[in-house]
């Protein structure tokens, strides 16, 4: 599956490409044609309508290059901040999509506010990994490459909101149920390794 996955993603870059830089006319309906097919392709492998996936492309344009998602690790007394997603019910580390215009620090500083109500500080890198290539699931049409920090308490309080359900802090070793697209074990064991290691080398794919 994970070729089929990898080739979609392929075929819809081509076409993304290949309409941001061709004139021709004839040359854009076939890219429009491949761009189909891909589509297809995502629909096929994650059961869900054609016309859904497609509506997650509306907005891409220019060259195709991988998404970037921000993770924030926020350890307090031997626990980690995590938030509940309301779109699943599962818990992860606070995070998502960096802004233009804003810098990984930034954008991860913001992500946790935004979702916990916390305010962090100071974030230090400790791992960029390409989702595609672990087991987060369940596959997503985009290529992502996943950043997680770790940031340093500074005050706030914990506050729901649209996306959040819940906000609390979990031992590494009584975790709720994970929401594996976002946040794996693997991540949290990582952040808590780093915390403890400082000279922790960075884990990049």
């Amino acid at each position: 599956m994970s070729k089929w996955l990898d080739w979609a993603k392929q075929l819809n870059a081509i076409s993304q490409a290949g309409k941001t830089y061709s004139k021709d006319k004839y040359d854009l309906e076939r890219f429009d044609q491949v761009a189909h097919i891909s589509h297809q392709m995502f629909a096929e492998l994650s059961d869900q309508p054609v016309e859904k996936i497609a509506s997650l492309f509306v907005d891409e344009v220019g060259y195709s290059t991988p998404k970037i998602d921000l993770r924030a690790g926020v350890i307090q007394n031997g626990k980690i901040l995590l938030v509940k997603e309301r779109e699943d019910g599962k818990w992860t580390l606070p995070g998502g999509w960096g802004d233009v215009c804003e810098t990984p620090t930034q954008g991860v500083i913001r992500e946790v506010l935004e979702e916990s109500g916390y305010i962090v500080d100071s974030p230090r890198l400790v791992s960029v990994k390409d989702r595609a290539v672990h087991p987060y699931a369940p596959p997503y049409p985009f290529h992502i490459y996943k950043m997680f920090f770790l940031c340093e308490l500074k005050g706030g309080e914990p506050t729901i909101n649209i996306e959040v359900a819940e906000i609390d802090w979990f031992s590494p070793n009584e975790l709720p149920p994970l929401s594996e697209g976002r946040t794996r074990v693997e991540d949290i064991e990582y952040l808590f390794n780093a915390l403890q290691n400082p000279n922790q080398a960075v884990y990049i794919d």
